[in-house]
């Protein structure tokens, strides 16, 4: 049978015609699919990191699409395993949306760097999608620096460390916290939890620390970056001494007075220190202290402030005691002074009782006397004095 020319003539032109109206077709589909959002946990990378990219992909147009692989190519600084590739996606329809998540990796090298988004299509005559992101590595650390320290470290004494923390990157931190560590050094903190600091923020953390011996002190500083643990610390040396601004008692106007059965010291007791001196007693060594006041309690002193005291004792070791003043500083750190008078001189008071009274040298004159007296009592007896006396 022949077919007739017209006849192949119409299905050439139907044909191409068909061929013509398909090709606007799959343009049309591959860019009805795009990128709507891509963003990365963290923002900045530091060497070695990982971040995680997250990107979500939408059909804007009126036909279904069928996605085979989605991936991340990666560049020679940064990267993505393969095997957290989407291998078969599936397919996505007419306004609806698909997210996809994969780690990139930095192999250490710093800078900005570009990696793609890349989707493969299943559909016939469809491209793929390629799109392309910054990836910024930067290797700036945590900042970590002393602001104050005393000027000294008392041994086995609480004392106050402010160390600043700051956060000079372009992104946020979290999980920031800071522990104290060296040989013979403890915290009342066993741990100072910051958090989060947001770019260009800083926060000061106040540390109490504790110091057996002359060591370093190093305060240490974890930190996440995403899920990126890193640390970042600094040291103090450490010598042990007395600090200048402490509270500093001294005693005046002291007057040593005998009362016969015991001994009175009284005089004032003067803060010359730069700090609050607190539960500050007075009371005495090298002799026994007695009623009425064994201790004296002065209390709570300011930087020059000024208090009496009033103690007493008895069966002082030699001509010299010891006065003592024990105190403690806010952090309930306890110190001492001490400072000697001398007896010789000491006023008689006048309650009716001999200077020496109470005393073991004056016991033992009293008895000597006693004894002559009676003694010459007994002589005067037995030659009769005492007869001729009452005669007369």
């Amino acid at each position: 049978m022949k077919i007739p020319h017209t006849f192949l003539i119409g299905a050439l032109i139907l044909t191409l015609l068909c061929v013509g109206a398909a090709a606007p077709a799959a343009a049309e589909v591959t860019g009805q699919i795009s990128v709507t959002s891509l963003t990365m946990d963290p923002e900045v990378l530091m060497p070695g990191d990982t971040a995680i990219v997250t990107a979500v992909i939408k059909n804007s147009g009126t036909t279904s699409v069928s996605i085979g692989r989605a991936l991340i190519m990666g560049v020679n600084e940064v990267y993505s395993s393969e095997d957290k590739a989407y291998n078969s996606v599936g397919m996505l329809g007419p306004g609806d949306e698909m997210t996809f998540t994969f780690p990139v990796t930095s192999r250490g090298a710093v800078g900005t760097f570009y990696p793609m988004l890349y989707l493969d299509f299943l559909d016939a005559g469809l491209t793929s999608l390629k799109y392309t992101f910054a990836v910024q590595v930067d290797d700036t650390q945590l900042s970590v620096a002393l602001i104050d320290q005393p000027d000294a470290f008392g041994q086995s004494r609480n004392e106050k460390v402010t160390i600043r923390v700051g956060n000079p990157r372009a992104n946020s931190l979290n999980g920031i916290q800071i522990t104290v560590t060296g040989d013979g050094v403890s915290s009342k903190q066993t741990t100072y939890f910051v958090g989060k600091l947001d770019p260009d923020q800083y926060v000061d953390a106040n540390l109490t620390v504790v110091v057996d011996k002359p060591t370093d002190i190093s305060f240490d500083v974890s930190y996440r970056n995403g899920q990126n643990l890193h640390t970042n610390s600094v040291q103090i040396p450490v010598e042990l001494g007395e600090r200048k601004v402490r509270a500093e008692m001294v005693l005046n106007n002291i007057v040593v007075a005998n009362k016969g059965t015991y001994y009175q010291v009284t005089g004032d007791v003067n803060n010359a220190g730069l700090e609050d001196a607190k539960s500050i007693m007075v009371t005495t060594a090298k002799a026994t202290p007695t009623a009425p006041m064994e201790t004296y309690v002065v209390g709570s002193l300011e930087p020059d402030g000024i208090a009496e005291f009033d103690v007493t004792f008895t069966n002082p070791e030699s001509n010299v005691v010891d006065l003592v003043v024990t105190y403690k500083d806010a952090d309930g750190n306890p110190y001492d002074t001490t400072v000697q008078v001398t007896l010789q001189g000491a006023v008689v008071s006048g309650n009716g009782s001999s200077a020496n009274e109470g005393s073991p040298l004056g016991i033992i004159v009293a008895a000597v006397i006693i004894l002559l007296i009676a003694g010459c009592a007994a002589v005067a007896w037995r030659r009769g004095l005492l007869d001729d006396i009452r005669k007369k």
